[in-house]
């Protein structure tokens, strides 16, 4: 009789964001939470890393984080305009500093996470804010952001965060790690 294998437990996965603190978050939040059903699981955040699966341990990707990070400047920022994406999502998009930002991204691709990097999928620097699967529901919250989520949302992005996502989905951070500053 053939022994029969067990399954493989998932690779951990991980991510790096920033989360930005500027003036007017809290209304972005209160947006998030009546649209978004990721807002009760991590706080609005900039993606530069999408979650993924690996064998590296978190020490590795933490030491190239750290490597890439450790020579950029402060990237200012701002978050103004409110856009569609794939008839599903509603993003916040960033206005300045998306240069720096977009290519922030692509060095933290590099190097033993470069196998990670999902080119057929833009980068575009943007806090996503709902996400509703039905094209109705979705309209809905766009045009509601666009009255009001009004303005800018300008701040300085100085650190990242190498953060953790569990199998059942809870995010952990793993740790802050900062930004050239001097």
């Amino acid at each position: 009789m053939p022994r029969l294998r067990r399954p493989r437990p998932p690779l951990p996965r991980f991510a790096v964001a920033w989360f930005p603190s500027f003036p007017g978050l809290e209304r972005i939040e209160a947006f998030r939470a009546r649209h978004d059903p990721m807002a009760s699981r991590i706080a609005a955040h900039l993606s530069l890393v999408f979650p993924f699966g690996t064998v590296l341990t978190a020490l590795q990707l933490e030491t190239h984080v750290r490597r890439v990070v450790s020579a950029w400047p402060p990237i200012p920022v701002t978050f103004r305009h409110v856009r569609m994406h794939a008839n599903e999502f509603v993003f916040l998009m960033a206005s300045r500093g998306t240069a720096a930002i977009t290519e922030l991204h692509d060095r933290l691709y590099t190097r033993s996470m470069g196998q990670h990097l999902r080119p057929e999928f833009p980068y575009e620097p943007h806090i996503t804010i709902a996400r509703h699967s039905d094209p109705a529901a979705v309209e809905a919250a766009l045009e509601e952001a666009r009255e009001g989520l009004v303005g800018d949302f300008a701040d300085m992005l100085r650190e990242v965060v190498l953060l953790a996502v569990e199998p059942d989905g809870k995010i952990q951070v793993m740790n802050h790690i900062p930004l050239h500053s001097g």
